[in-house]
């Protein structure tokens, strides 16, 4: 599952970004994101339904990625109430034997693809979460392939 987080959730300030974009509101959750670089990027995401109190998620993902996603590695850092409470990073395509269908994805290709989540077993308090992820296409820090701020207001 920690996974695929790194496609869902977005948050803006931690760095220079493009602007803020809505992901979705109602009435429980609002997420929006932004990229960290100044890049351009050509990428579509949507979740239905866009509510925390569902059993599950149905993601879609529409990328064009600007490197080969042979090895892909993502972190995440997540804060809330200005206090760092995750940290996490999770090797996402080995190059060999991923679970995912977007390994293997070359430089330029579309990943266009559905997938389900399964919502949070727990409930979150209310309040915003501000969460960095960024995703590498090595092994190394050095090759960052993607990064995108988020936003989550728990309502």
């Amino acid at each position: 599952m920690f996974q695929l987080v790194f496609f869902i959730l977005f948050t803006s300030g931690f760095t220079e970004s493009q602007g803020k974009k809505l992901l979705c509101r109602s009435s429980d959750v609002e997420i929006s994101y932004s990229f960290c670089d100044s890049m351009d990027h050509v990428f579509f995401l949507g979740i239905v339904p866009c509510s925390f109190s569902e059993g599950r998620w149905k993601i879609t993902l529409l990328w064009i990625p600007r490197s080969d996603i042979i090895f892909l590695e993502g972190s995440m850092d997540l804060w809330y109430d200005a206090a760092n409470v995750f940290q996490g990073k999770e090797v996402i395509c080995h190059g060999f034997d991923d679970d995912y269908s977007f390994c293997g994805t070359l430089k330029g290709e579309t990943v266009n693809t559905t997938f389900e989540l399964s919502g949070l077993k727990m409930q979150l308090p209310k309040g915003i979460y501000m969460i960095l992820l960024r995703l590498f296409s090595g092994p190394s820090e050095k090759n960052l392939f993607l990064c995108m701020n988020v936003t989550l207001l728990i309502k």
